[in-house]
Order: structure tokens, then sequence, then C-alpha cells
């Protein structure tokens, strides 16, 4: 059960971690950054998956792990999409050569 529960708070820990990591690689377009985004993310995937098959969970349980892991995946961009459509719109765009500072000056001057 130590084990189980451990593996699951690994499990949030790491879906922080992916969730951070996105944002952070989106504000500074860091390719270092979206590296370690993905990183973090394929060991959540290992850690739900290693749930899945080595724990004594029942199959709801071992469903919501699957789901849950599948859920981190969308939320970081829906919610990156949902805040450059309330803050400002296509200079927002990767790529653009302001959008990291006017993103960080909107930030700062909020909060």
């Amino acid at each position: 059960m130590v084990v189980t529960a451990l593996m699951l708070g690994g499990l949030v820990a790491t879906a922080g971690a992916y969730g951070l990591l996105y944002g952070a690689s989106r504000l500074h377009d860091s390719v270092i950054l979206r590296i370690a985004c993905w990183t973090s993310y394929l060991v959540l995937g290992a850690l739900a998956c290693a749930i899945v098959s080595l724990t004594p969970l029942r199959y709801g349980w071992k469903a919501l792990v699957v789901a849950s892991a599948a859920a981190y995946l969308i939320i970081p961009p829906m919610t990156w999409r949902y805040l450059t459509r309330l803050h400002g719109g296509e200079n927002n765009a990767p790529g653009h050569p302001e959008r990291a500072h006017r993103a960080r000056t909107r930030l700062y001057r909020r909060a």
C-alpha cells in the first residue's frame, strides 16, 4: 500500500511538473524547457502504466489513473490557449518575436 501511495504521489508531482514546464516553455519559447516538459509527461505516462500494471488497485481506480493521465496531457495547452485569447490575441502566437516579452509584462502588471 505504501508503494502504491508513493507512485500515486509521484504521478501528481510529475503532472504538476509537466504543467509548470509547459507554461514556462511557452512563455519563454525555450527548447530546453520544452524537452523537460515532454520528459516529465513521459515519466507521468510510465508511472501511470506502472500503477495500472503493478498495483493491487481495483479496475475503477486504475481507470481513473488512466483518465487523469490523459487529462493532464490536455489541460495545460487548453489553459494556454484560453489565456492567450483572454490577454491579447494573434500577436501571442508561438514564434512571434514580442510574444514572450509582452506576456511577461502583462503578468507582472496584473500581479
